[in-house]
């Protein structure tokens, strides 16, 4: 008897350890272990997953993309009307930290999304930035997100009230994360170092 039951605690702990191993590796548990906390896009939990973010700058008419080539490195790109986008290597754990943190992204409140409301929380008439990202799910399909429009900051300042556009309700998130790559686009940027001046010496005269 005393065997019999040592073998069920041991079956017991093993039963729990895969549920612990199954939670793990499911990306909405990971996501919404915070109460209140509704993950965005639970089908993401990886950096890798998103290859492409661009935010805009309605108000300046300027904006930034960041695309990750075959290999995975990041390139940037200053947008500014119709000038040409001339890309260069961008700071590649800037990127990558922005990537992980939007495809993790989470909203603790969200508003229903009528005329009054796009219009009180400065998403109408226009919004002042838009966000769009693009990548590849874990099951190795592509994707294009729908276009972000973001409106004014919250009372506190740490938040920005989200529409996702024609969707039913507008989200508080917390993107200064991507928002900051605008002005801070010279230290997303690396411009490549400049090829070292040749220095060309005079023989001795004999």
């Amino acid at each position: 008897m005393p065997r019999r039951s040592a073998v069920y605690v041991l079956l017991a702990v093993f039963a729990g350890a895969m549920v612990l191993l199954l939670m793990l590796d499911d990306p909405t548990a990971a996501h919404s272990d915070q109460p209140g906390v509704v993950a965005l896009f639970p089908q993401l939990s990886r950096a890798e997953h998103i290859e492409r973010i661009e935010v805009q700058d309605v108000t300046a008419g300027t904006g930034l993309l960041l695309v990750r080539d075959a290999a995975g490195v990041w390139y940037a790109a200053r947008m500014a009307g119709s000038d040409p986008v001339v890309p260069v290597l961008a700071d590649q754990v800037a990127a990558d930290a922005a990537a992980f943190r939007l495809a993790r992204l989470t909203a603790r409140q969200g508003f229903e999304a009528t005329p009054e409301n796009l219009v009180r929380y400065g998403i109408r008439p226009a919004p002042a930035y838009t966000l769009q990202f693009a990548g590849h799910d874990p099951t190795g399909r592509a994707f294009e997100s729908v276009v972000f429009e973001v409106g004014h900051a919250n009372p506190d300042q740490v938040a920005y009230y989200v529409w996702p556009r024609d969707a039913d309700q507008v989200y508080l998130l917390t993107i200064d994360f991507l928002l900051g790559l605008l002005p801070g686009f010279d230290q997303v940027a690396q411009t490549p170092p400049a090829e070292p001046a040749v220095v060309t010496e005079t023989p001795p005269v004999p």
